[in-house]
């Protein structure tokens, strides 16, 4: 049977392969890669040595679908530190942030319903909701700082809009919410009977005395998304995990049972014993990734053209440039030239006009690649 478009549902002919990948297969061996969105370290021994005696110990059955008690529990006790009344009941395990995300979508929201999504922002956001029926309305971002525009917010609103999603430390821009924004955007959920949906996968990355605002205080009208790749360097394991009121946990894990059936179990009783060297291995490489943006945010502003606001959060820059080139071009003449970088508009297309570079990269990377990021763009 020969394959054409109309196979396929309009869904899925509608969304766009994700710019981020173009770039990477565009890289060679030698390349510079300042593209990753996941750490460049491995995980704790303890991490592996948990798994490795987990599946020894015949962990290796189909668990719950809400994942296991043990690693609930633990997750419990860590989300609890924002709202004392949380218990493991307010969470499930899930198969990375991004498999929650969709899960989530697709638990709250029918056809036509508007869910305002920030841009620029992370790159699934928009086509999940076009998966799942609905219909994503971005709003902006604050100059330099990056934070939720509450104006654009408000006038995004209207009589079909039911969740508002919202990712703090950001990526792509390393912006973080203060707390009047914290405050104003738990009220608009309010007064507006909407459902936040938050991202929070970055939390522990957090510079120059940043604190994290955590919708977990807001459990009522909140989804708390994350995920253990970041903080325990293990994206590899793909899981993650929700928070949300208990009535909802077991809608969403109505869904989850159709998509994956249940998270895998090894690596939960791993994350499970290893959780209580979270903090630790935190403490250890976050004074790193501070020098390493330091080191590129100094670099990148002393590129002509370019202007690079300090991130507080995540471990991402997103410097703007002053270029008649569009950033997929430049993006991909930098690719082309040996480094790879994301462009603005794989996260939207208020991103135009700006690169995500990630210093989750050794410093002698971040200096290389900038170099040929400054060759090209002062040619």
């Amino acid at each position: 049977m020969e394959f054409h478009g109309l196979m396929v549902s309009q869904r899925v002919r509608s969304i766009k392969p994700s710019g981020i990948r173009a770039m990477f297969e565009m890289a060679t061996k030698d390349s510079v890669n300042l593209g990753l969105g996941e750490l460049d370290l491995e995980p704790p021994k303890e991490v592996i040595d948990a798994l490795k005696q987990a599946a020894d110990e015949g962990r290796n059955r189909y668990g719950p679908t809400k994942g296991i008690d043990e690693l609930r529990s633990a997750v419990a006790k860590k989300v609890s530190k924002y709202r004392q009344d949380l218990t493991m009941d307010n969470v499930m395990i899930t198969c990375s942030g991004t498999q929650g995300t969709i899960a989530t979508y697709q638990t709250l929201f029918d056809p036509l319903d508007e869910i305002l999504v920030p841009e620029p922002g992370f790159v699934l956001y928009e086509p999940d909701a076009v998966l799942v029926g609905a219909k994503p309305v971005p709003y902006g971002m604050t100059e330099e700082t990056f934070m939720p525009n509450i104006d654009d917010i408000m006038d995004a609103i209207g009589p079909k809009t039911k969740g508002l999603v919202v990712n703090s430390p950001s990526n792509p821009t390393g912006g973080i919410l203060d707390r009047e924004t914290f405050k104003a955007l738990c009220d608009i959920a309010d007064d507006h009977d909407l459902w936040i949906i938050s991202d929070e996968v970055y939390e522990d990355f957090l510079y120059d005395g940043g604190i994290h605002h955590s919708f977990n205080e807001h459990i009522e009208r909140s989804i708390v998304l994350n995920s253990f790749s970041k903080s325990l360097a293990v994206p590899g394991w793909r899981l993650g995990y929700l928070s949300a009121p208990v009535e909802l946990i077991d809608e969403i894990t109505k869904m989850q049972y159709h998509l994956v059936a249940a998270p895998p179990t090894p690596q939960q009783y791993a994350l499970a014993a290893s959780m209580h060297i979270q903090q630790r291995f935190l403490e250890e490489i976050i004074p790193l990734f501070d020098r390493r943006r330091k080191l590129m945010v100094k670099l990148l502003n002393e590129i002509d053209g370019f202007h690079c606001p300090v991130p507080r959060g995540a471990f991402y820059a997103f410097p703007s440039y002053d270029m008649p080139i569009s950033s997929h071009e430049l993006a991909l003449d930098l690719a082309k030239a040996g480094v790879i970088a994301a462009p603005g508009t794989a996260f939207g297309l208020k991103g135009e006009g700006h690169l995500r570079f990630s210093y989750a990269a050794s410093e002698d990377n971040i200096v290389k690649g900038l170099e040929i990021v400054k060759r090209v763009a002062e040619e």
